[in-house]
């Protein structure tokens, strides 16, 4: 039987890491709020649709080029996985948009190995 190991890891960034860092949650925040938009115009987004439409902004963009893909791609599973909740529990609205002055700079990258 595999058994999975979690770590929780602490990080004390220096002063070009923590702009750095701040640079990759502005470009998640862009695309949860961009996921966001798609959803309230109607055109449904799964996470497949959001990842297709990932590819595309990247080519076009190159601050979004800039970044992780790895993270902007946990930011949209994280999007699906909240709009998913939202069908599913009962009282639960769908996701918001977020401002910068109104949320805390998180950032999720999902790392895990089997022992």
């Amino acid at each position: 039987m595999d058994e999975t190991v979690r770590y929780t890891y602490r990080l004390r960034p220096g002063h070009q890491a923590e702009d750095a860092l701040l640079a990759e949650w502005g470009r998640g925040r862009w695309l949860w709020n961009e996921a966001v938009h798609q959803q309230r115009s109607g055109h449904k987004p799964t996470f497949g649709k959001l990842s297709k439409l990932l590819t595309e902004t990247r080519s076009r963009l190159a601050w979004l080029r800039e970044g992780s893909q790895v993270a902007q791609q946990q930011t949209l599973r994280t999007y699906s996985a909240a709009l998913d909740k939202s069908f599913a529990v009962k009282g639960r609205s769908r996701p918001k948009a977020k401002r910068r002055k109104d949320t805390r700079p998180t950032l999720r990258v999902s790392a895990w190995t089997g022992v």
